[in-house]
């Protein structure tokens, strides 16, 4: 017969009570770690980091003496003739080109909005806003929203020879042009083959075509097309 061994009577169960002690102390290690909610916080007092992008507000009056365009031949800046300046230049995105020149042809005197940061060379004039001083009629950049990456149009499949590669000051290739078809390249976006395209004589252009609604000035009234994808010498290169 199995026999218990019993403690004798009033003796603690020293095991028993170190389990009890270490649960304890536990309790109130988490208990101290994990403090109780307080009210929540009320708002920042700190002002908002400033936006070093947007650079100096001016306001320029001034006739307008030409537009400029981008390597894309498409419309992005305009130069005014000021008393107080000389001649200057101010920029703006390319696709507000429509806007903007409907606003103030050239010969106009236009009321300017501008933000001016003098030590970016890179950067230096953006429009905010052009007023037309004959007319009053004014336009806001901010008014239109950017333009889609691909336009929502029909996919165009192309076979070219001998195109023209069309470059940027700094040699990147951004389209080729084949009589008035401008097939365009975002900057960059073809520099890993542009050996290949240099030295290629055929191409199969798959794109979608830049619909004149969308506010961009082609100056050579090229039938603009975004390409999708490049097809050389039986290899296919999707650059979008």
């Amino acid at each position: 017969m199995s026999q218990q061994q019993l403690l004798p009577p009033g003796k603690p169960n020293t095991a028993l009570m170190v389990v009890i002690a270490l649960l304890t102390l536990i309790i109130l290690v988490l208990l101290f770690k994990s403090p109780l909610p307080g009210p929540p916080a009320g708002p920042s007092t700190l002002p908002p980091p400033p936006d070093h992008h947007i650079g100096v507000v001016k306001e320029k009056t001034g006739k307008v003496i030409s537009y400029k365009y981008n390597a894309h031949f498409d419309i992005n800046s305009l130069q005014l003739q000021t008393k107080t300046d000389g001649l200057i230049t101010v920029d703006f995105l390319p696709h507000t080109a429509a806007k903007v020149m409907e606003t103030g042809p050239v010969g106009q005197l236009v009321n300017l909005t501008i933000t001016s940061r003098p030590n970016d060379e890179q950067v230096g004039n953006r429009l905010v806003s052009i007023k037309n001083a004959a007319t009053d009629s004014t336009f806001v950049m901010t008014e239109l929203p950017p333009p889609p990456d691909v336009p929502g149009q029909l996919i165009e499949n192309f076979n070219i020879a001998n195109p023209i590669v069309v470059t940027d000051n700094y040699g990147g290739i951004v389209a080729l042009r084949k009589g008035d078809l401008f097939f365009h390249f975002k900057p960059g976006l073809v520099d890993d083959i542009a050996g290949q395209i240099k030295a290629s004589k055929l191409f199969g252009i798959q794109a979608v075509r830049r619909g004149d609604q969308l506010g961009f000035v082609n100056v050579k009234h090229d039938k603009v097309y975004i390409v999708l994808s490049l097809h050389i010498d039986n290899k296919t290169f999707l650059v979008r």
